[in-house]
């Protein structure tokens, strides 16, 4: 399973990780250690790609809301 590089990437609270979705860039957390798990803007939803190569509706949950370690990928 692929992992993020954190050596270019600056950690991001979940609104500024939120803007960069906005901008069309994807974004994970460095929690989930896999750049398969990433979220995109699609069709005004917050999707999340996973393993499987599918798309998912995203339900947020606190950490995401408080987690200050979402990256580009």
């Amino acid at each position: 399973m692929p992992t993020p590089k954190v050596s270019k990437n600056k950690e991001m609270d979940f609104p500024d990780a939120l803007r960069e979705v906005i901008k069309g860039n994807k974004i994970t957390k460095l929690e989930w250690a896999n750049t398969n798990f990433y979220l995109i803007l699609q069709e005004g939803y917050l999707r999340i790609h996973k393993d499987d190569d599918k798309f998912y509706n995203l339900i947020v949950t606190d950490g995401d809301l408080l987690g200050k370690d979402w990256i580009l990928v």
